[in-house]
């Protein structure tokens, strides 16, 4: 090889060199940005993201919008639904997280399904479904291991408590408000005790129902109840209808006698002061007067049986009265 020859192969060697250091420059610098911005990350409208560096919360509420973060592994944000609503159904109070996946697993073993003992010593099988979101995110994440099995852990715990609390025909006929309340505030109080941040907003109760075999002779209970039930209403309400109609008729009748009792006395003063009047012209006239009186008197008793009535003026001193009847014929 010359010399020429030489010094051709080193400056082609070199441009080669230059254009591929140029080139791994420019892919490294584009990596670079690329790893840059992967840190751009969003949270939605429903979510609130909690933002870790190195393990360590740096802010436990992000809003929702975009933002940015240092790329992974430095910085990592995790994502939470805590404006969606979300729903556990409970029918089956023997699962565990390790046959979680099989909730048939008690009813294979023994036949029967899944029930809770009532305070009364009967059996119900009770199904609900218990309403919840998530309020802190960040206790929701890292204060319990997995939430959402201890969630129906606890609830199954707080729905058999309830049920041995009470006796079946209370559950049966009005008191599934009172148990779905009562689950309602005792698992939220479980839940902020182990500081999982959720938050229960509803527990509704599908069905409260004694076993196949006895159910008939329970809806003949409650029908029982149910009709009693409504007796109590009946005869309340009627009661409640005649007592203001008593109490009216009373003080009708209470003004009736009062307004008796004012005539009456008007009525026997007005006699008194004319006995009165009477009694001081007999005092002063004498004979005369009981003549008088007398007349009076008998004209009114025989006015009303058609007598006839004969006074004999010429008479001295009392005047001589001569009554006749007159024939009905």
């Amino acid at each position: 090889m010359n010399n020429d020859e030489n010094i051709f192969f080193q400056t082609t060697f070199r441009a080669a060199f230059g254009h591929t250091w140029i080139f791994f420059r420019v892919i490294s610098a584009g990596l670079v940005l690329l790893y840059m911005l992967s840190g751009i990350y969003s949270v939605s409208q429903n979510e609130i993201a909690v933002h870790l560096r190195f393990g360590r919360i740096i802010d436990e509420k992000v809003q929702p919008g975009i933002h940015y973060r240092l790329p992974w592994p430095v910085d990592r944000v995790e994502k939470v639904a805590v404006r969606q609503v979300k729903r556990l159904a409970v029918d089956d109070f023997w699962g565990t997280p390790d046959n979680a996946q099989n909730p048939d697993s008690f009813k294979s073993v023994t036949g029967l399904d899944s029930y809770c003992i009532t305070g009364d010593n009967n059996l119900a099988m009770v199904s609900c479904v218990i309403q919840y979101r998530v309020l802190n995110p960040r206790e929701y994440l890292f204060c319990v291991k997995d939430p959402d099995i201890m969630l129906k852990e606890l609830a199954c715990k707080t729905i058999l408590h309830c049920m041995a609390s009470m006796p079946i025909d209370e559950m049966l006929t009005k008191g599934k408000q009172s148990v779905a309340t009562y689950i309602r505030q005792a698992l939220q109080k479980s839940l902020d005790r182990l500081e999982t941040g959720i938050r229960v907003s509803f527990v509704e109760i599908n069905n409260i129902s004694p076993p196949d075999r006895v159910a008939g002779y329970f809806s003949e209970v409650v029908k029982a109840s149910i009709d009693r039930e409504r007796n109590i209403n009946e005869a309340q309400s009627y009661r409640n209808e005649m007592i203001p109609r008593a109490k009216a008729d009373a003080v009708e009748i209470m003004e009736q006698a009062g307004g008796y009792k004012q005539t009456a006395i008007l009525t026997a003063e007005g006699k008194t002061r004319r006995f009165n009047k009477l009694l001081v012209q007999v005092r002063e006239k004498g004979e005369a007067a009981r003549g008088l009186l007398y007349t009076e008197f008998m004209k009114d008793i025989m006015k009303n049986v058609g007598a006839k009535q004969i006074v004999d003026k010429h008479k001295a001193g009392r005047p001589a009265v001569n009554l006749r009847v007159r024939s009905s014929q």
